[in-house]
Formats: C-alpha cells, sequence, structure tokens
C-alpha cells in the first residue's frame, strides 16, 4: 500500500468519525483502526496477509463512509469481525500488543495472588487484593511503557 493510499484511508476514517456520534465512533474503535492501518501498511512489503487486510480495510471503510448514516447492525458485526481479525493478526503474527495488555493481565494475575497472601499473611483479603492489585499495575504498566517504547503497541 503507497502512503497516498494510507493517507487518503485515514482521512476516511477520520471523515467517518466526524460524521458519526462520539459514543458510536469509540465503540468502532476508529482511532485504533488508523494505527491499525499504519502498522499493517509498514508490514506489508514482507507479509501477504497485510497486504490482504490492508485492500478489505479499504474496501470495508469506503463501504462505511458511503453509508455513514444508514450502517445497520449487521454492519456493525462486520466492523467488529473485521477489527477482531486485523488485531489477531498484527498480535500473533508480528508479536504486537493493544493499549494496557500487560497491564490487564497483571492485574489479575496480583489479584489472584494478593488474595491468599493477604489472607495468610494478615487476615485481611481486602489489603491482600489491594496490594496484588498495586503490583499488577506497576508490573503491567512498566512493561506497556517498555513495549511502546519499543514500538510494539498496535
Amino acid at each position: 500500500m503507497n502512503p497516498e493510499r494510507v493517507e487518503e484511508l485515514t482521512q476516511n476514517i477520520k471523515e467517518i468519525k466526524h460524521n458519526l456520534d462520539e459514543k458510536t465512533a469509540t465503540k468502532l474503535e476508529l482511532d485504533k483502526y488508523i494505527r491499525s492501518i499504519q502498522r499493517l501498511d509498514s508490514y506489508s512489503s514482507e507479509c501477504e496477509e497485510c497486504q490482504k487486510y490492508s485492500v478489505e480495510l479499504e474496501n470495508h471503510f469506503e463501504y462505511m463512509l458511503s453509508n455513514v448514516h444508514q450502517l445497520t447492525k449487521e454492519d456493525y458485526k462486520i466492523h467488529n469481525k473485521q477489527t477482531r481479525q486485523v488485531t489477531s493478526h498484527l498480535q500473533h503474527t508480528h508479536q504486537l500488543t493493544s493499549e494496557n495488555f500487560y497491564m490487564m493481565a497483571f492485574i489479575s494475575i496480583g489479584n489472584g495472588l494478593g488474595l491468599p497472601l493477604g489472607l495468610l499473611l494478615f487476615d485481611n483479603l481486602v489489603l491482600g487484593m489491594l496490594m496484588g492489585m498495586c503490583i499488577g499495575i506497576a508490573i503491567g504498566a512498566g512493561l506497556d511503557g517498555n513495549a511502546k517504547k519499543k514500538g510494539k503497541l498496535i
């Protein structure tokens, strides 16, 4: 995909976002799509699937732009399916992560470890849960920051 097409697609997404209400635009994750398109473009020279997804997204957003005020539930389902496919490809094939991926994972792990430790050490589940959550947030935020610094975020 050449830079002009990427820019045109980005402008189409921004126009769709402008024509929709804020709640719907957030639900459609249009900002994430802009980043995904840039990632697909950077990998498309060496990855055939990225090229395929780039073309599919271009067609998808042209359709959405032409029908921006008449989107149906089926259109939203197709859009969400497309989101999952592109994100999954970028995560599994190119080892990219989504925003706050590590933080969410480590909050859960911290809670899982904090509850029994809080019960055993402090006789207080809430204190253990808070400690585990704080440790999970700290570790997750550090790993998310590291991924962002390395350019591994979608």
